[in-house]
């Protein structure tokens, strides 16, 4: 083993800022990564930095949009993580979606445990086989410091790999689904409908029982370790990553190219899976998605509001959650046309909903009450008094 013969010998190389690179591509993937028991292994880490926050979240990310219950009359302002990714959510926000109509069908299947999780992380994933080539990359450097007799690199190996298992104890938790507590059976349907901001819908047949831990319920991170023990960790690993990558600086030239490399190509790997749908991370296979039947969609140039608001209406057969969820314009033409919607949809008056010309009466109720004078809201009164 050699280590710097004088204080003139002790330098910071460049080498070192590649341990600490990569915080985007590893904080993509950064709490469904802590899901998996992978997350103890030792390995080298790219930029294990972004394990190491002011606090921990009690919650997935929330995706802008609104969640209703069609029946229910349950509203949510956002749309969980969970459905938005077992669902075509993010291809739902794109562009080319932009007012388009899903339907899917989704059941838990038959002969399942009852108490297994709706949801899970993969026992084995993209995730995983990053964290066993991390392993496999520190096993070899361990080797090489030791064949090198290089103390600093042996050093630096020992501190950057053991820091990502004790990234892991500390961030390591467990996901919690919310339930519908056992009770009355005549409760309404479950189905939901996703309402995103750029106009597109999914629709949802689901039963309460999975409506509620899916769409309504918020889900749980709970962690292994209190937010005491994790900020005591986190401060000791802060201590790890800086003397490993000072005791990485002054490590020999051989080693330093090593280093270099294993991260150039952990960095690359990381890029590469957070390019990846979310959902390949994830175990849903107690649940069974199925769409119903595609919804004919009109030509990119011809799509409207008011024709997807109009296909969604007549797939769920109501009109309630567009007033729960205020996705139309709060006003008495659009009032009027929901109500003869409404009508419609449900073959009353002799109307028909495939045949009834839903684009006519809403420019029809638009130009009946654009003549009328704008009744004041509240706030409006209050200040004329």
């Amino acid at each position: 083993m050699f280590f710097n013969d004088s204080f003139e010998d002790f330098h910071l190389d460049i080498v070192g800022f590649l341990a600490i690179l990569g915080e985007g591509s590893v904080s993509v993937n950064y709490q469904v990564s802590t899901l998996s028991a992978f997350t103890f292994l030792p390995r080298l880490l790219p930029a294990p930095q972004a394990f190491m926050r002011p606090s921990r979240p009690l919650r997935l990310d929330d995706v802008p949009g609104t969640v209703l219950g069609i029946h229910s009359g349950n509203c949510r302002p956002h749309v969980y993580r969970i459905p938005h990714i077992i669902l075509p959510g993010d291809e739902s926000m794109k562009s080319d979606s932009d007012y388009t109509v899903r339907k899917y069908r989704i059941t838990i299947n038959p002969g399942g445990n009852p108490k297994d999780a709706l949801i899970k992380a993969q026992a084995f994933s993209l995730l995983s086989l990053l964290a066993i080539i991390g392993c496999a990359m520190s096993i070899a450097l361990l080797g090489l410091s030791i064949h090198f007799n290089d103390g600093w690199a042996l050093i630096a190996t020992i501190l950057l790999s053991c820091l990502s298992s004790l990234l892991g104890i500390m961030c390591k938790w467990s996901l919690k689904l919310g339930k519908r507590v056992t009770g009355r059976d005549d409760i309404p349907t479950g189905d939901v409908i996703i309402c995103y901001p750029n106009g597109a819908f999914i629709i949802v047949e689901c039963d309460e029982s999975v409506a509620r831990p899916l769409f309504f319920a918020p889900e749980r991170c709970n962690y292994l370790l209190s937010g005491t023990w994790y900020r005591s960790l986190a401060l000791l690993g802060t201590m790890m990553l800086m003397f490993g990558v000072i005791a990485l600086g002054n490590s020999g030239a051989r080693m330093q190219v090593a280093f270099g490399a294993s991260y150039l190509l952990l960095n690359a790997a990381y890029w590469m899976v957070a390019a990846l749908p979310e959902r390949l991370h994830w175990d849903y296979s107690a649940l069974r998605i199925q769409e119903v039947g595609p919804v004919s969609q009109a030509p990119r140039e011809k799509r409207s509001f008011r024709q997807a608001l109009w296909n969604a209406i007549k797939l769920t057969g109501s009109t309630r959650w567009v007033k729960t969820g205020r996705i139309a314009p709060d006003t008495e033409a659009w009032d009027c046309w929901l109500g003869q919607a409404q009508l419609a949809v449900n073959g009353e008056d002799g109307l028909n909903p495939e045949t009834w010309e839903w684009s006519d009466r809403l420019d029809d109720c638009l130009g009946l009450f654009n003549d009328r004078p704008r009744k004041p809201v509240p706030e409006e009164r209050a200040c004329t008094v």
